[in-house]
């Protein structure tokens, strides 16, 4: 009640509102904040899970979103599009470990519903600049669909494998990139290419990634003059101390983290 009389006192003026496993953000709240914070431009409900369907509804009254975090979430897919749909304006959004919960029992539909996402924000939404979707699934479908939303700065990809023709047109696409995770992939001669001609990187995480060899990964640091931040998670590579330490040498600008359970 308190949070509801602040939103009655100061929701107008209100540009941010971020709760992360807020037990107490219910739809109430939702219907409260949709009535009252008409300027809102950030909404973080990360692991908020008390919110239903008709709560998550409140959000299309809502038109001036730019930064949108719905992870840990039980959610329509048709529900996240109509959101969307509403606000165009949308710069940032967060589906990390989103539950698509009508279709929770079946994985491959769950990838597709998914799809219909990314194809929302290829016609809605391609200003997008950062979009988070680990631990989603998405077929080639929806990565296909995420190359047209060519402004794209930061991409954290699905901890899945990926098609490499997909893969291939949305690092061709999205010139902009900054910040790439890419997981369970194949660092393929094509694959290394775009992702130095991405020159304007400047973190790059690989989980996973097969052919990940020294000779390879030296080129990204050779070719990608901004790189800071190159981190390696379950590769191969990380094995060898001596290499990781020679590069740290002659690479003294890339920040170089590595990490394997083995």
């Amino acid at each position: 009640m308190d949070f509801v009389n602040f939103l009655d006192n100061c929701g107008r003026r209100l540009t941010h509102l971020r709760f992360r496993d807020c037990d107490s953000v219910d739809n109430s709240v939702l219907l409260k904040i949709s009535e009252i914070c008409k300027n809102l431009k950030e909404l973080d409900l990360n692991g908020c899970i008390r919110i239903n369907d008709k709560g998550f509804s409140y959000l299309e009254r809502l038109n001036a979103l730019e930064h949108l975090n719905f992870c840990n979430l039980y959610i329509k897919a048709q529900r996240v599009c109509k959101i969307l749909q509403k606000n165009q304006w949308m710069r940032e959004l967060y589906l990390e470990d989103l539950y698509i919960f009508e279709l929770m029992k079946l994985a491959d539909s769950n990838r597709r519903n998914l799809d219909v996402v990314a194809i929302e924000l290829k016609n809605s939404c391609r200003d997008l600049e950062v979009i988070s979707l680990r631990c989603s699934k998405f077929t080639s479908q929806g990565i296909d669909a995420l190359a047209d939303c060519k402004n794209l700065r930061k991409l954290y990809l699905p901890l899945y494998p990926i098609d490499e023709d997909s893969l291939s047109r949305l690092l061709s696409s999205c010139q902009r990139l900054e910040v790439v995770y890419l997981a369970y992939i194949t660092l393929t001669d094509r694959i290394l290419k775009l992702l130095t001609g991405c020159q304007n990187l400047e973190e790059l995480h690989l989980f996973h990634v097969k052919r990940a060899t020294y000779k390879n990964l030296s080129i990204i640091m050779e070719q990608c003059p901004k790189l800071q931040k190159f981190h390696l998670i379950w590769c191969d590579v990380s094995r060898n101390n001596y290499k990781i330490n020679e590069w740290k040498k002659e690479y003294s600008h890339v920040s170089v983290y590595v990490f394997d359970s083995i």
